[in-house]
């Protein structure tokens, strides 16, 4: 009996261990495995293009859900009219899944509302609630000679519902890092780093701290105005000197005219 209840114990020591073991594992997979990274170039013509990658564990993403996620992508992106989905693929890279896309629009107002609102009657999949998720609110507005953006990203809900209330601590270093290059140096912005003159912004969130507030990014740039405009309006100034020039020369011409009757 005293030889069974050793046993017993032994093995539940084992498990345990086993458990302890596979958590641990766990959260070394989790542990800075999460992580994204966007790059948007804005052009001087008003076009943008978007490129964007996103790393997440096999253990969070299985096979299905990233088929889901790339249908997702293509289905809510790839259908716009003013966008053009220049890549969409997932791949398996050592034990994660890499997600890529790439968009390009001829006008950044575009981005604004890329994703149809969701139906709160209806269920969505993983894979809508991800997109949905890392792409966030996006608002542009012109104000003057100036073009604002603004950009919400919200992870907490899908954070809580797939890692648990208390999952964010196993996410380490995890981060979602954003840059956006400018035409034109930027007004103002909220950005993290500001490089090459002020054309070049940085934003990187930790998505510990992005369980518990939204990521909000803001910027204000001048509009790029094309060449030819500058062309028009010396043109414009020329043809206004010269028409002033005619005029004058025409008054002089009949006020002399005027002289030599008399």
């Amino acid at each position: 009996m005293v030889a069974e209840r050793k046993d017993w114990f032994s093995v539940s020591s084992a498990m345990k261990y086993l458990l302890n073991a596979l958590l641990c594992a766990a959260l070394l997979l989790l542990s800075g495995c999460i992580d994204g990274d966007e790059e948007i170039f804005l052009r001087a013509d008003g076009g943008a293009r978007v490129l964007a990658i996103y790393r997440v564990p096999t253990l969070l993403l299985s096979v299905q859900d990233a088929e889901d996620l790339r249908s997702s992508i293509e289905k809510e992106v790839g259908s716009s009219k003013n966008l053009k989905l220049l890549t969409n693929k997932i791949e398996k890279q050592k034990g994660n899944r890499v997600i890529t896309f790439e968009i390009e629009t001829d006008d950044v107002m575009a981005l604004e509302g890329v994703l149809a609102e969701h139906d709160p009657d209806l269920e969505m999949s993983k894979g809508d609630k991800i997109l949905h998720a890392i792409i966030g609110r996006m608002i542009v507005s012109i104000e003057g000679l100036s073009v604002k953006l603004i950009r919400e990203v919200q992870l907490e809900p899908l954070l809580d519902e797939y890692l648990g209330p208390n999952g964010a601590s196993m996410l380490g270093d995890s981060a979602f890092r954003y840059t956006v290059h400018l035409p034109d140096a930027v007004v103002s912005s909220n950005a993290h780093e500001v490089l090459n003159e002020g054309r070049t912004l940085k934003w990187s969130h930790k998505l510990v701290d992005s369980s518990t507030s939204p990521i909000i990014m803001t910027l204000t740039a001048p509009i790029p105005i094309p060449w030819w405009v500058f062309v028009l309006v010396a043109l414009f100034i020329a043809a206004t000197i010269w028409s002033c020039y005619v005029w004058v020369a025409r008054m002089r011409a009949k006020r002399d005219g005027a002289g030599i009757k008399k």
